[in-house]
């Protein structure tokens, strides 16, 4: 989920390892540290490497920091700000572009924001598939949250596709035995039974309770 920049600052301690530092306090759930971190790697990038990767990377991991503890409007604003500056760069069409995008997309579903969601998520997916093609785990989650906007609206024609697409990557990927499966093939059984009624759900529900045996 999170990448690592790897940036050379001009003075003081390197910006590389303060952010990584204030990564490492928020993924050990340790907010309060990681806010000062990612905040002061931020406020460095801001002064000696503006409009560079590095700052637009800075702004997004403290704006993932915000949108876990559920202060959407500031997480809306960074993010904002950084997918402004990759266009700015020419990032546009690039994968740096995608994280920003996926993340703001995110925000918005939290606050059932979905018309606001949804563009984002097939811009970001765009991206990810041409970048790193259509199996690899980032162009994955992006597909997982668009489905997520659709699921949420009830819109079950879009969803379909697109489950059953995530279902298939996830099962060339895994392998059809592969315990992850199991909640994989439930979670489409129980798409199925509301949409296409008992007998396909059946057949699915089947192959997840052959995975858990």
């Amino acid at each position: 989920m999170w990448q690592r920049w790897f940036v050379k600052a001009a003075s003081g301690p390197p910006l590389r390892s303060t952010n990584d530092a204030g990564i490492d306090a928020l993924l050990e759930g340790r907010y309060g540290d990681a806010e000062k971190l990612l905040g002061a790697a931020l406020e460095r990038a801001e002064r000696q490497q503006p409009e560079t990767q590095a700052h637009a990377r800075a702004m997004i991991d403290l704006a993932d920091l915000y949108r876990m503890q559920a202060r959407y409007e500031s997480a809306e604003a960074l993010f904002g700000r950084a997918i402004a500056l990759l266009e700015r760069r020419g990032e546009d069409g690039r994968g740096a572009l995608a994280k920003p995008l996926n993340s703001l997309a995110l925000v918005y579903r939290a606050q059932g924001q979905y018309e606001r969601a949804e563009p984002l998520c097939h811009r970001a997916l765009t991206i990810l598939e041409a970048v790193h093609g259509a199996e690899h785990p980032s162009t994955v989650a992006a597909l997982g949250n668009l489905l997520a906007v659709y699921l949420a609206q009830g819109r079950y024609g879009d969803a379909g596709p697109l489950f059953r697409r995530s279902v298939a990557i996830k099962e060339r990927i895994l392998g059809p035995r592969h315990p992850d499966l199991a909640g994989s093939f439930s979670n489409y059984a129980a798409f199925l039974r509301k949409t296409c009624g008992e007998a396909e759900a059946a057949t699915w529900e089947a192959r997840a309770n052959a995975i858990r045996r």
